[in-house]
C-alpha cells in the first residue's frame, strides 16, 4: 500500500535513509531505543532520492499511531554518487513511539537492480519489545 508523500511515515523514512547513506546529518536519531545501525560499507553516497514508500498496513496512512504500533515497509531509492546513479530498496520495520514514526529493524537492503557496487550494507540490532530477532542487512555476515 503507498505511503502518502509528506506523510509523517515518508518524511521520517526519507530522512533517516538520507542520514544514513549521505552522512550528512544524524541517522540515530531516527532509531527506536536499543537499536544500533551498522556504518555504511565504503564512501557515503553524495545525495539520496526517495522514490516509493510503501507499507503493509493502512493505518501508516493517518497520523502517527497510539504508541507500539509497528508498520513493516519497503521502501525504494535512487542513491547517487560521484560515479553514477543506484536504484537501491531497503525493508524497514517501524515502530510508533510519542507521536512519532521510528527505525525499529532494517530487515534487508540495500537490494542494487543488478548491481553489486551499490554500498549502505549493514546489521541492525533490535533491541526493540515485541520487534523479533535481530536482522541481518544483504552483504553483511552473522
Amino acid at each position: 500500500m503507498p505511503v502518502p508523500e509528506g506523510s509523517e511515515l515518508a518524511s521520517t523514512v526519507s530522512e533517516f535513509l538520507t542520514a544514513y547513506l549521505t552522512g550528512v546529518g544524524e541517522s540515530d536519531r531516527y532509531l527506536a531505543p536499543g537499536v544500533r545501525l551498522a556504518p555504511v560499507d565504503g564512501p557515503r553516497y553524495e545525495r539520496v532520492e526517495v522514490e516509493q514508500v510503501s507499507a503493509d498496513d493502512a493505518a501508516v496512512k493517518g497520523p502517527v499511531p497510539k504508541n507500539g504500533t509497528v508498520a513493516g515497509i519497503q521502501v525504494q531509492v535512487r542513491a547517487v554518487d560521484a560515479e553514477a546513479s543506484w536504484p537501491l530498496a531497503y525493508s524497514l520495520r517501524m515502530s510508533a513511539r510519542d507521536g512519532r514514526w521510528e527505525v525499529a529493524s532494517v530487515d534487508a537492503g540495500p537490494e542494487s537492480a543488478g548491481n553489486t557496487r551499490a554500498r549502505g550494507a549493514g546489521v541492525v540490532v533490535s533491541a526493540v519489545p515485541g520487534m523479533g530477532r535481530s536482522s541481518l542487512a544483504a552483504g553483511g555476515a552473522w
